[in-house]
């Protein structure tokens, strides 16, 4: 069983903590969550709800991971009926990656499992620690969508 390294002494230590406890949070959720799925598929059909249609290598270069590795999970969304291609109308070498209905269905499923799985450990947090962590919530929502569109 892995330790959480103790809170960052020197203010150096904190992008390196965040990470891995942020990190060490994303693999508990999921495991207390049982969603169905590796988290790479739900964060790719979250990434397509959130931003729109995209096209494969902008899927890969938004949840750093290889194209290859994004093509191979897109093709299973698409299996699946969660994910569907149309024709980029700017480039017709390319296609856009939406979410289906039934891949918005879903998508709201898997919230709600997350929420359930991992609001257990949140309820049992005095107030003024929920309440720190939305905050921190909201801080690192700004800074994704600051810097990583």
């Amino acid at each position: 069983m892995t330790t959480t390294p103790p809170a960052p002494d020197a203010p150096g230590e904190l992008p390196q903590h965040l990470a891995l406890v942020c990190s060490q949070f994303s693999r508990l959720a999921a495991r207390r969550s049982d969603v169905g799925v590796g988290s790479v598929s739900w964060r790719v059909v979250a990434t397509i709800e959130r931003h729109g249609p995209l096209r494969l290598s902008e899927i890969a270069d938004r949840e750093r991971v290889s194209r290859p590795t994004a093509t191979t999970v897109i093709k299973r969304l698409e299996e699946e009926g969660l994910v569907g291609r149309t024709p980029d109308p700017t480039d017709s070498r390319s296609s856009l990656i939406s979410t289906t209905a039934q891949g918005s269905a879903q998508l709201a499923a898997w919230r709600e499992q997350l929420a359930h799985g991992v609001g257990g450990l949140l309820d049992q947090l005095p107030a003024e620690d929920h309440a720190a962590l939305e905050r921190a919530a909201e801080i690192l929502s700004r800074l994704v969508d600051a810097h990583d569109g």
